[in-house]
């Protein structure tokens, strides 16, 4: 049977030869990044010394970041034996913006163990270059870099109502533990009492002396 399903790209250091490799993109997204290029607020600011290198242009730009959505996209269906090979060929190939990105996808894929803080540092790792493909990247990373701050809040929110739930059911069986403690010595001692001989005359009570009478007059 034919696997229809698209595969991986197969060179992760380079961009793609164009943008019809990658069909089923979300275009919205597509132009809502390639629109921020303009703006590239939350990135580092530039300092006096610093020599620009020469800003992509938008189609060049909308290729490198559809080449990063669709990586993001293929990654939804792949298979746990897929996900390995791309961390192992990912770890070997060179250090690229692109690259880059793709790690961070891959580290906090939800089938695989995660890895948000290093998908993070590596998205902080893109926000800092300014190559022309890094300058293009730096919405999607923003964007990235929030979902993946918000997934970190909810893991943390997550571990600590887990730890209070525990807590509390340790104490919910403790004070179990303590209230049949409490029963059995109380059966304890009624059973003592039970088996105790009765004291003469404790059933009872004395009758009350009788006063003598006068004579009569």
């Amino acid at each position: 049977m034919k696997n229809d399903r698209p595969r991986l790209p197969a060179s992760f250091g380079e961009r793609p030869s164009g943008a019809r490799r990658f069909v089923g993109t979300p275009a919205a997204l597509i132009l809502f990044v390639t629109a921020s290029l303009a703006g590239c607020t939350g990135v580092p600011a530039k300092d006096a010394t610093t020599v620009e290198a020469p800003a992509a242009t938008p189609a060049e730009a909308a290729e490198v970041v559809t080449a990063a959505l669709e990586y993001h996209r293929l990654l939804a269906t792949a298979a746990p034996a897929e996900l390995a090979s791309e961390r192992a060929a990912l770890n070997n190939a060179p250090r690229t913006p692109l690259v880059l990105v793709r790690q961070a996808i891959l580290l906090s894929h939800p089938e695989r163990p995660t890895n948000l803080p290093r998908a993070s540092a590596l998205l902080g790792a893109v926000a800092m270059q300014r190559t022309p493909d890094a300058i293009a990247l730096h919405p999607l990373v923003r964007l990235l870099s929030d979902q993946l701050a918000e997934r970190q809040r909810l893991e943390a929110t997550a571990e600590r109502l887990t730890l209070q739930l525990e807590r509390a059911g340790q104490q919910l069986k403790d004070s179990q533990r303590a209230g049949e403690q409490l029963r059995e010595k109380l059966d304890a001692l009624t059973e003592i009492e039970r088996t105790l001989p009765t004291r003469p005359g404790a059933t009872s009570a004395p009758e009350p002396p009788t006063s003598p009478r006068k004579p009569p007059r």
